[in-house]
């Protein structure tokens, strides 16, 4: 069988992507002009490359999409990239500093590509890329779903199925626009992945610890990572019985707590990310990925609706009854649960670190008010503890949740509790092996 050759874009963008490792940054007098990333292929105008000339003090300067390689061209890259190299050493031989008050395409002299309607609308490939990834995740999903009852104890959602189809279906466009938004896939979205199912974990670790850091509820599974602080979003369990109700995020690495999202599903989520980050730019303009991405988005909303139409969150909990934990808006109570006297989170919070005498009362409460069926201060007071992650209480948290739970007939939750109290000092919540990666 002959060997598949290379088209002329991929020529083009090998090509580029070699050359640009040595073209920039270029150092000026006073100024640097940049190009952080090798140019991207946009269909219709050739090789665009996001370039920026900024001031070394101030770091202010003009940005620009510049089309580097046009269509026409693309065949004979190696060509129109020696123009290029010519072109941004003549700038800096005429020097830098005097460009930073004009635009960059007026500087370089290469045509600017800026967002438009229609720019990235679905071609015929396009579609069939995506319809391909959606009917392979879902052909999936029945047996990613099937281990995720298996070691959770928990239904999965379908729209876990779309937002797999989403991530497998990125080209390389809006593949950048994703990691611009700084989130990617992670914890169960690995079963997902080709092969997924057959990675093992390191020391044969549970799989309920992948991205499980140290201060996270039960409730939450872990979905998507985001770009700081130890942001992870997961999907929220009040009843491991029904779907989640919501998807929640975390800064594990900040305050710790958990709060949810306007959005009922990870698709959701990551769309009203591309939204804000378009409709509210900071101070740079959104690029021309972010808006690839956001299009690719929009393309799949109406499959994650039909989804989630499949699987809604369990009205039951959306309208029941909460009482905030440190560290979490607090898990749904079943009516009749209980309640407990101090209501005032920094009230607790203060009792727990300075008044031991009043809090032991507390407990010995919780435990006789959930041996009478009413586990809501059990289950309260084990989640504040849990958060608070205090040496001297990491047992009676443990036995406060794992109690409220059974009480709740919530056992896969009382699992989990169980699994993370015994490997609660992990040094990394990533547990599975690399795909490529053996145990020794």
């Amino acid at each position: 069988m002959p060997p598949v050759r290379a088209s002329p874009v991929d020529d083009a963008l090998n090509l580029a992507a070699e050359r640009w490792r040595s073209l920039f940054p270029i150092e000026g007098e006073g100024a640097t002009l940049a190009s952080w990333d090798p140019p991207f292929y946009l269909r219709g105008e050739g090789l665009v490359a996001s370039m920026s000339l900024y001031d070394q003090e101030t770091y202010r300067g003009p940005q620009a999409e510049l089309v580097v390689v046009p269509e026409e061209r693309l065949g004979d890259a190696a060509a129109a990239l020696d123009e290029l190299a010519w072109t941004v050493d003549a700038l800096r031989r005429a020097g830098l500093a005097p460009a930073l008050a004009r635009p960059l395409a007026e500087s370089l002299g290469y045509p600017e590509i800026r967002y438009r309607e229609g720019l990235f609308a679905a071609d015929a490939a396009t579609v069939a890329r995506r319809e391909a990834a959606l009917g392979a995740m879902r052909a999936r999903f029945p047996a990613v779903a099937a281990r995720m009852q298996e070691v959770y104890g928990l239904r999965l959602p379908r729209s876990l199925a779309i937002f797999a189809a989403f991530w497998r279906s990125l080209d390389p466009l809006e593949a950048r626009g994703a990691e611009r938004l700084g989130r990617s896939p992670g914890g169960i979205m690995i079963w997902f992945e080709d092969g997924g199912l057959d990675r093992r974990t390191r020391d044969g670790l549970d799989p309920r610890l992948e991205c499980r850091f140290r201060c996270d509820p039960p409730e939450l599974v872990t979905v998507m990572w985001g770009d700081s602080d130890g942001l992870h979003y997961g999907l929220w369990y009040d009843d491991p019985a029904d779907p989640p109700t919501y998807v929640a995020h975390n800064y594990a690495r900040d305050s710790a707590e958990t709060w949810p999202d306007r959005e009922p599903t990870p698709l959701g989520v990551l769309a009203a990310q591309a939204r804000a980050r378009i409709d509210e730019p900071d101070d740079e303009a959104p690029p021309l990925s972010v808006y690839a991405v956001r299009e690719a988005l929009e393309w799949f909303a109406d499959a994650d609706a039909e989804a989630l139409a499949a699987d809604p969150p369990a009205q039951r909990w959306l309208d029941a009854p909460r009482i905030p934990t440190l560290g979490t808006f607090g898990p749904a109570l079943p009516e009749g649960a209980g309640t407990i006297r101090v209501g005032d989170s920094y009230a607790r919070i203060k009792a727990w670190r300075e008044q031991p005498a009043r809090v032991e009362k507390w407990i010995a409460s919780a435990r006789r008010e959930c041996a009478e069926g009413k586990p809501a201060a059990a289950l309260t007071f084990g989640l504040d503890l849990h958060w608070l992650d205090a040496d001297g209480r990491r047992e009676e948290a443990l036995e406060l949740l794992v109690m409220a739970y059974e009480a709740l007939g919530r056992h896969a939750h009382a699992e989990t509790a169980k699994v993370h109290h015994a490997h609660r000092d992990l040094a990394s919540v990533g547990v599975f092996l690399r795909a490529d990666e053996a145990e020794g």
